[in-house]
Formats: C-alpha cells, structure tokens, sequence
C-alpha cells in the first residue's frame, strides 16, 4: 500500500462492508413522497395571500411587533418642526423657571 492519504481513504472505502438494501425501499420512499406537499410555482399575489395566511396577525406577538415597527418607520420619516421665532413653542425648561439649566 502506498503513503498517500488519498490511496488509504480508497483502500477504506472498498473494504468497507455494504449491507444489501431491503426490497420495499422503492415502495417506501414512494409512498412517502406522496405525503409530502410538492413546490408549486405560482404567482406573486398567489405567494403574498400564503405568507399572510403563514402569520395570522391577530395574534398579540405579531402585533406588537408590527406596531413597533410602524412606529419607527412613521418616528424616522416625520420631519422635525423647529420654528424660526420662540414664541409659539413651549420647552420643558420653559414649565419650570425656578428651576436651574440641568
């Protein structure tokens, strides 16, 4: 036998014992392949109505999340007014005058 790794891992590989396969194989694979929901290529909008019906969203976990994340999204895109004359805006350091500048 040679020193090459290649050579003992074939060596291996052909010594190794194969158990015949059982005769109904065929037949069990078969038969459960048939249970099994096939792939099916559809449309978008076909897709769009099966992710929805994969999260039913009346569910409080999922809408909590959704709620969150609305309202980062509507947080992040709402402009912030900041008026060119003071007089109309209230501060929180404006409520107290008593009280120093933190």
């Amino acid at each position: 036998m040679s020193d090459r790794p290649e050579d003992k891992l074939d060596a291996l590989l052909r010594s190794r014992r194969i158990e015949p396969s059982s005769s109904d194989l065929a037949d069990r694979i078969i038969l459960k392949a048939q249970g099994l929901p096939q792939n099916q290529r559809g449309s978008p909008w076909r897709w769009i109505r099966q992710l929805f019906a994969e999260f039913h969203l009346p569910r409080p976990a999922y809408v909590l999340a959704s709620t969150l994340i609305l309202g980062v999204i509507v947080g992040f895109n709402t402009p912030v007014d900041t008026p060119a004359d003071n007089s109309d805006s209230v501060y929180a350091q404006s409520l107290y005058p008593d009280e120093d500048v933190l």
